[in-house]
């Protein structure tokens, strides 16, 4: 059983029981920290992603994956990596995002045969790489203040 760091064993059940309204939960997080992203409050969105995307991944899990669904679950995971990055935690970003492709590779494996879903699932899946590749990107240059541009005249 996955460790779930942002819901508790209740919660996971209920989403088992319940995975088209957790789903419908799902979205209206997503809303929630994307407000909260795009005022800058990394660390306010945190909680919230990380609830939406365990929630995600639980139903994903369960095999009732579906494009709306693997979309959202993908999503929130750059989100949140993201978020994560902002504040200064990039091993926990770097392990969400890891821990996520693992999922996906796992979902081609078992879709071969289906071509349309391998397409979609390695789709996701660079998505996850070029995320991580951000991340390590953003950290490792240093910011440059505006004063130390050289101006061409």
């Amino acid at each position: 059983m996955t460790e779930y760091k942002f819901i508790c064993l209740n919660h996971r059940f209920w989403v088992d029981e319940h995975p088209q309204e957790a789903f419908g939960s799902v979205q209206q997080m997503t809303k929630m920290a994307e407000h909260l992203l795009q005022k800058n409050q990394p660390s306010q969105a945190i909680p919230i992603l990380g609830t939406a995307f365990e929630t995600a991944e639980i139903i994903f899990d369960k095999r009732l994956e579906s494009p709306q669904l693997t979309t959202s679950l993908t999503s929130l995971a750059i989100m949140l990596a993201h978020a994560y990055a902002a504040t200064n935690q990039i091993e926990i970003a770097h392990s969400l995002l890891h821990r996520l492709n693992k999922k996906l590779n796992c979902a081609i494996d078992c879709a071969l045969g289906y071509a349309t879903k391998v397409a979609f699932f390695e789709h996701c899946s660079r998505a996850i790489v070029e995320a991580k590749n951000d991340i390590m990107l953003a950290t490792a240059t240093p910011t440059v203040e505006s004063s130390h541009y050289s101006q061409i005249h």
